[in-house]
């Protein structure tokens, strides 16, 4: 391997923390401390990334084939029809453009848009400047932001040292915050204009919560922001503003429903989000990415390009930054070029992109200016966790992408552990869904009757899971 060096951005969030990637004997990561997201600083998943991008082939039914075979191959299979175009936006903006051309009216980006009132689409879509987190004078947070969202903490701290209180609304008690609220118990939140509220928003999002959080920051005239779980997160809400999107719980029912016989997933892996019996009903799934994952082990046909930071092309954080990778490869866009009988010239498409931005050039020290416009009153009705005992899912970076981690255990509290009778060193039985699994525990400042996790156990539905727990 040559020891080619490229500037680019960590694809574990939304979050657009710049680094280097060396290709030596090895890939190797390296801090990049001009990045003006992350300063150089890296959570752990960034520094894990030799391990996201393992190399796969392009092949079809298991056969190795070259590129353009793949995509001539799956353009036959597209043209059958029945087909879900899905990606989570975890790709250049430039790539995504042309997808929403391929894809047309059957785009499926997982988020669930369409049960949101219009008018809060750019408040969930384009978060505010790192900046205003740090100049807040109280931030509430409805997120656990050291699994989720590491380098938040860093900006967190800074606020906090200006004299900032910190309030949690979550399950766990976090260290970080002043005051440590159950979600249960909301009404005990005090916001006012001076407060800041950090959520988030993805495909396994409680759409009736995200209402809910909306309505509380409109009330009290606070400021908002929701951070979001992949790389170009806010750039696919942005370029697909004025498109029909379908959630993950649409797609789910279609696949059902047998109205999707084949899914073409963009640099997107749907094994984290839907049910294996949902997948198993499928006659053809399409994956095109830049590393091997549990999608392209199964998939028929795999569709291989260079890997995200070899890539040309552009990418939105959390705060609206345009962000320009340092590769040069366009096999991407070539490949879904060759799926709709169509070339797309990268600088036309990358022209669109800077005027959707309104900027004459993409200059990752600047954020473009972004119109926040008031939304007006929403009615929701956020579930609540049930008075039986819970497993709580909290997605973090490992988890959306797939990589083996350590969080193969459970949080629960000391009461807990006593009313099971749990032995130190032993297993906690999970029952759900008709399955169950046995799983390491470990004592955490949790609430009473909830099991806590950072990893994906296949008994779950969405992020709260009504289980039966013994020893």
């Amino acid at each position: 391997m040559t020891n080619n060096i490229y500037s680019t951005i960590c694809p574990g969030c939304n979050f657009g923390c710049g680094l280097y990637i060396r290709e030596n004997e090895k890939l190797e990561v390296n801090f990049r401390k001009s990045s003006p997201s992350n300063a150089g600083k890296l959570c752990r998943f960034g520094m894990s990334l030799p391990r996201f991008y393992t190399p796969v082939k392009s092949a079809v039914d298991g056969k190795e084939v070259t590129l353009e075979e793949a995509a001539k191959e799956a353009n036959r299979k597209i043209s059958a029809g029945n087909v879900a175009f899905l990606s989570f936006g975890n790709t250049i903006s430039e790539e995504l453009l042309v997808f929403q051309k391929l894809a047309g009216s059957s785009l499926y980006t997982g988020v669930d848009f369409e049960a949101l009132p219009k008018d809060t689409y750019q408040t969930v879509s384009v978060g505010v400047p790192y900046s205003d987190i740090e100049s807040s004078k109280h931030i509430v947070l409805f997120i656990d932001p050291y699994e989720q969202y590491p380098l938040v903490v860093r900006r967190l701290l800074s606020a906090k040292n200006k004299g900032a209180k910190i309030s949690s609304v979550w399950w766990k008690y976090l260290p970080i915050a002043d005051e440590n609220i159950r979600p249960a118990e909301i009404s005990k939140l005090q916001l006012t204009k001076d407060s800041l509220v950090i959520a988030d928003f993805h495909p396994l999002s409680d759409i009736e919560q995200v209402k809910s959080i909306l309505s509380l920051a409109k009330n009290a005239g606070a400021k908002i922001t929701f951070l979001k779980p992949f790389a170009n997160s806010t750039g696919a809400y942005i370029l697909s503003r004025d498109v029909k999107q379908k959630s993950l719980r649409q797609l789910v029912e279609d696949i059902d429903k047998g109205t999707i016989k084949t899914l073409f997933c963009l640099e997107s892996d749907p094994l984290e989000f839907i049910p294996q019996e949902t997948l198993g009903k499928l006659s053809c799934i399409i994956t095109q990415a830049g590393r091997a994952s549990a999608i392209t082990a199964k998939a028929n046909i795999v569709i291989t390009h260079e890997p995200m930071y070899r890539k040309k092309g552009t990418l939105i954080n959390n705060e609206g930054r345009a962000q320009a990778l340092g590769g040069e490869g366009t096999n991407g866009i070539e490949a879904l070029g060759i799926i709709a009988g169509n070339k797309f010239d990268f600088n036309v498409l990358h022209e669109s992109v800077k005027k959707a931005l309104g900027v004459a050039a993409i200059d990752e020290f600047t954020i473009p200016a972004y119109e926040r416009p008031a939304y007006g009153a929403i009615q929701a009705a956020p579930k609540q966790a049930e008075a039986k005992t819970m497993l709580v899912s909290v997605p973090n970076p490992f988890m959306w992408s797939g990589l083996a981690d350590d969080n193969d255990f459970v949080e629960l509290n000391l009461n807990t552990v006593r009313t099971l009778k749990l032995l130190k060193g032993g297993l906690v039985k999970i029952k759900s869904n008709g399955a169950s699994v046995e799983k390491k525990f470990k004592v955490s400042p949790v609430q009473d009757n909830l099991l806590l996790t950072g990893k994906k156990f296949g008994i779950e539905k969405g992020i709260l899971t009504p289980v039966e727990v013994s020893r």
